[in-house]
């Protein structure tokens, strides 16, 4: 691992998941954690070779790629987690998460894995829905609201920089998994449209490079999201099921479904997308023959 500078105050580590560092003196607050106590213990290792220590962590939201090294990081170091509201539940309780997968449901054994399930930590400070900046000694961080990947999804701007985590992805990232994760479609589309109107020098999605033209990646994100809504709605012309409607997305942008996790993971994107045309008078539901039917309008 390696420690880049991009300004005075700035740093980030190009990992997996890119791990923020906001230099305070001679100490960091990092934005996110990775995904495990293996990474979390090469980002220690990486920081104290540069004679810097860990102050903080500030997760952006409560993924495990984000906060699965709170816990190791919290027992080696002395410093204090900050997390949004709603989101700081689910960094210390993570089964919610699977829960959440599963439909409210105890989940089965495959979704309770490391890629879900980060090691719970404890919260000491949560980010409120009105607060805009947070500030360490003399270093000001500004908070920016960035919902739709998860609802409480925050992003952290500092020297004109803005670490985005989830909010955008790389062309990369949109390549290799085709559609990507929101929960709530209408509320990403804002928070892609406030990043495109943005003038920040420089963007650090949390998967993949810095980004500096950030419309192009906004751009054709919006587009992709266009995409997915007029497949479903062209689809629903006669009344379809949720399970009939997966299929259709998963084969018109060739996908292919390996395992239970990629599974729940994908109907979680679908049924956003069903919720938001719904709620837009786009895409009635009814329920027939005890099955759920979704029919455009």
């Amino acid at each position: 691992m390696e420690l880049k500078q991009l300004t005075e105050h700035v740093y980030y580590i190009p990992n997996f998941t890119n791990i923020g560092a906001i230099r305070n003196g001679k100490k960091l607050i990092l934005i996110d954690s990775g995904l495990d106590s293996d990474t979390a213990k090469k980002i220690l290792k990486t920081i104290n070779d540069k004679n810097f220590h860990i102050e903080a962590i500030i997760n952006t939201h409560s993924h495990a790629d984000h906060c699965g090294g709170n816990a190791y990081l919290k027992e080696k170091v002395k410093l204090k987690i900050y997390a949004p509201e709603l989101e700081y539940v689910m960094i210390e309780n993570p089964l919610l998460e699977s829960i959440f997968l599963f439909s409210g449901a105890m989940p089965i054994e495959s979704l309770k894995n490391k890629f879900l399930m980060a090691p719970p930590s404890k919260v000491d400070y949560v980010i409120k829905s009105n607060e805009n900046k947070l500030i360490f000694d003399d270093v000001e961080i500004k908070i920016v609201k960035l919902p739709g990947h998860s609802p409480n999804h925050i992003g952290i701007a500092i020297d004109n920089i803005l670490f985005c985590g989830d909010a955008i992805f790389s062309p990369k990232v949109l390549r290799k998994h085709k559609i990507p994760f929101y929960i709530d479609i209408e509320v990403q589309k804002q928070t892609l449209n406030y990043l495109k109107n943005s003038s920040y020098n420089l963007y650090i999605p949390s998967h993949g490079e810095p980004i500096k033209d950030i419309n192009s990646i906004t751009d054709k994100t919006l587009k992709l999201i266009d995409s997915i809504e007029e497949t479903i709605i062209e689809f629903t012309k006669e009344a379809k099921t949720t399970e009939h409607i997966i299929k259709k997305i998963c084969n018109s942008f060739k996908i292919e479904i390996k395992n239970y996790q990629q599974y729940f993971l994908t109907k979680t994107i679908i049924m956003a997308y069903l919720g938001s045309l719904n709620n837009n008078q786009r895409l009635n539901v009814q329920i027939k023959d005890n099955q759920l039917f979704w029919k455009r309008i």
